[in-house]
């Protein structure tokens, strides 16, 4: 028999040898392991992850199938001037009304000839008013995108020139749209021309107009007095704006009720053509009209910028000094008109030379500009009058409209 001292010698070895043999079994598996990569960090094939748990939240936020998140539908002024609610942004004038006659009829031809509008706009009507330049063209443009105008003047016979100077605009239009299609060219014209109606009764039309847009003289008193007078009879929610190249909105907003929506929406000549519209924002006019105005112009297929009520905006506070340096660099005698007008067409590369736009534009226009700036800053030497042309504007030669101004036209 062992003795016990040997029992405990066989115990001891038996222990060591199967502590040796764990050893060699964790050693083994060491091996197997690959080693981490310099700085210590394990290859990402080797790390092991423990399964992750999704986040509470981002199982809150699982949609059951076939929902669609909720759009958040937007106010719009309705032509009876209540908020209506749409899922759909954007505004439209469908139908509109042009004060005067001499320039804005493509105004209105142009509103209704643009074709469908898939934007849904606040204000179905709108009425032009006005004699200037760009005032027929407004209404050729506001008629042919779809929009029903209705152009306002003093007499029939400057009305129906205004409507002789639309079909005019819309000809040459169509001529160039349908070249390869007279028909259609055909139907376009009368189908525009369906959509614009004259009166020479404003309080007749603006208790159902949505949009009154101003183009007549530039004159603030003149302004202020028409607007007076039709603040009487507009309805609340209509949107009166001014196409003034040059005076205050505010001053000729102040003479109304609604100075909140009251807005400038300054269009180029010839409008047909020219993309630009700023649209002027007062301190008073309200966001929801600003909007409005914005999405009209978009609508008649234009490229609207904003600008703060400041003198001339932008474009005219930079142009009318240009063509007033134009003036005095002739009077001066440093050069010719004609040599003037050259040197800027071939050398700055612009279209029209100075005397030239002067002329197109109305020479009176450019004296209203030049004398209300004057008096608002005399001491400014931008704002200088010029002899030459308050002479030529005392002789009625106003430029291309008169036949006359620094060049004779045929």
């Amino acid at each position: 028999m062992m003795s016990g001292a040997r029992r405990a010698q066989g115990a001891g070895r038996a222990r060591r040898a199967g502590r040796a043999g764990r050893r060699a079994a964790v050693n083994t598996e060491r091996r197997a392991t690959p080693r981490p990569e310099r700085g210590g960090q394990t290859p990402p094939s080797a790390r092991k992850e423990p399964p992750r748990a999704r986040p509470l939240l981002q199982r809150r936020r699982v949609r059951p199938r076939g929902r669609r998140p909720r759009e958040r539908p937007r106010e719009l002024l309705t032509p009876g001037g209540a908020a209506a609610r749409t899922a759909r942004p954007g505004a439209n004038f469908p139908a509109a009304s042009a004060l005067g006659a001499g320039g804005a009829p493509e105004l209105a031809a142009a509103t209704a000839a643009a074709g469908p509008v898939h934007r849904q706009l606040p204000l179905p009507g709108a009425s032009a008013f006005g004699r200037e330049c760009p005032e027929p063209q407004l209404q050729a443009v506001a008629a042919a995108s779809g929009h029903t105008v209705m152009l306002v003047d003093q007499t029939d016979e400057i009305l129906a020139k205004s409507k002789k100077g639309i079909e005019e605009s819309l000809r040459k239009v169509a001529k160039k749209k349908f070249a390869e299609n007279p028909k259609a060219g055909d139907e376009f014209v009368q189908k525009t021309l369906s959509s614009i109606t004259t009166t020479t009764d404003a309080a007749s039309v603006v208790h159902s107009t949505d949009l009154v847009v101003e183009a007549i003289v530039e004159n603030l008193k003149v302004k202020n007095e028409l607007f007076q007078r039709l603040d009487k009879f507009a309805a609340e929610h209509t949107i009166f704006a001014s196409n003034t190249s040059s005076l205050q909105i505010t001053s000729i907003a102040n003479a109304t009720t609604r100075q909140d929506r009251f807005a400038g929406l300054h269009f180029f000549n010839p409008v047909p053509v020219m993309k630009l519209v700023e649209v002027i924002k007062t301190p008073m006019t309200s966001q929801k009209t600003f909007e409005s105005l914005v999405d009209f112009t978009k609508a008649l297929g234009k490229h609207p910028v904003s600008c703060k009520d400041t003198p001339g905006f932008i474009v005219n506070r930079l142009l009318v000094p240009y063509l007033m340096e134009a003036i005095r660099l002739y009077e001066r005698g440093d050069a010719s008109k004609e040599d003037i007008d050259t040197a800027m067409k071939l050398g700055a590369g612009y279209p029209m030379g100075p005397f030239e736009l002067l002329d197109y534009v109305g020479l009176d226009t450019t004296k209203f500009i030049i004398d209300g700036w004057h008096e608002m800053d005399s001491k400014n030497p931008l704002f200088q009058p010029s002899q030459s042309l308050n002479q030529l504007v005392a002789e009625k030669k106003f430029g291309k409209k008169t036949g006359e101004g620094y060049y004779k036209h045929k």
